[in-house]
């Protein structure tokens, strides 16, 4: 080989070399700037997961045999319908907590207003809870249940189970009055339904903004999608629940309830103009709660009672009159008959 081309080797080899060195260095510099964000990804996780893992057991299914009354201009419908929801146990008693709009007259009278262009007064819906029934977690087994309160400004609803027979519930606090900053990362704990094992799961979002009328609460940006559940931070503290505020202000100038609500709704949308969905700060919750409880006592005492009262005798038949005989063809006894 000549001089020349073991130069030009050399210069290859040199340059091979150049190019590793700067694409290793290239690699740690990457993998340096990335490091700390894969560990925060991590730890992030680890606390999503322990957020689960802590709330899941005070997540119920409730499932409700629902009696639905509904007007409109002069003309009724009535059906029975059956639903899944999800509550959370606020008591150690069996009073679980869920949304109120799936059986709310009042509220989904306000979503629902100006549907078909009824007038004001011409549109009605009563909705009555028939048969209440709890599963904890991946239970078989159905708890009878009694509506016990309704807190129609919360969108919150209280259900008491009956009989526990000795279970142990696991229930949320409110007892931790946490302030939210705008950005700060927030979670949910649900299930999915029985076709799917009860599986309990996470989800997250953000806050994005904070009102202050009709009272103070927050804003989300992100998933979180079941009502009437706690919400925590990612300590695992309760800051809250997610419901349904109405500012009481009707919008003239948009389709605000009825169609234009619908529309939104099933176009990602949500809800806007005179309704919204809000976190409810844990100090607004725990009264709620704490009145419920005791209301919950009243209603069972009620119940108990009527089982307790004599029922009132049945009231004999009246006797039925004596079939008259057929009157004999040609008219009465003596007649004439006459054929019309």
């Amino acid at each position: 080989m000549t001089r020349k081309g073991i130069l030009d080797m050399g210069k290859q080899w040199v340059s091979d070399t150049s190019l590793a060195s700067l694409g290793t260095s290239l690699a740690v510099v990457v993998l340096g700037t990335l490091a700390p964000a894969m560990a925060r990804a991590d730890e992030e996780g680890d606390r999503l997961a322990a957020v689960l893992e802590r709330h899941a057991p005070s997540v119920v299914t409730v499932k409700i045999v629902l009696k639905t009354e509904m007007h409109m201009m002069g003309q009724g419908q009535d059906q029975e319908s059956r639903m899944e929801l999800q509550g959370t146990v606020v008591d150690a008693s069996g009073l679980v907590m869920l949304s109120s709009t799936p059986f709310s007259s009042d509220r989904m009278e306000e979503m629902m207003g100006g549907m078909g262009g009824a007038p004001e007064g011409e549109f009605g819906i009563k909705m009555t809870p028939k048969e209440i029934k709890v599963i904890f977690e991946r239970e078989e087994t159905e708890y009878d249940a009694f509506l016990a309160a309704t807190d129609s400004k919360l969108d919150l609803a209280f259900v008491q189970v009956e009989r526990l027979e000795g279970k142990e519930l696991r229930p949320v606090g409110f007892e931790e009055a946490r302030d939210l900053a705008v950005g700060q990362k927030v979670a949910s704990v649900s299930r999915l339904a029985k076709g799917y094992d009860f599986a309990p799961y996470f989800e997250t979002a953000r806050v994005s903004g904070e009102i202050a009328k009709p009272r103070k609460a927050w804003m989300l940006d992100g998933g979180l999608g079941a009502f009437g559940l706690p919400v925590y931070d990612l300590d695992g503290a309760t800051v809250g629940v997610l419901t349904t505020v109405s500012s009481g202000i009707k919008d003239d100038g948009e389709d605000s309830g009825g169609f234009g609500a619908f529309m939104r709704l099933m176009t990602g949308g949500g809800l806007s103009g005179n309704m919204g969905a809000f976190i409810i700060p844990s100090k607004n919750v725990k009264g709620v709660v704490e009145q419920a409880r005791v209301r919950a006592g009243e209603v069972a005492a009620e119940r108990a009672k009527e089982k307790e009262a004599p029922k009132e005798p049945e009231k004999p038949e009246a006797p039925k009159e004596p079939e008259k005989p057929a009157t004999p063809p040609g008219g009465g006894a003596g007649g004439m008959g006459k054929d019309f």
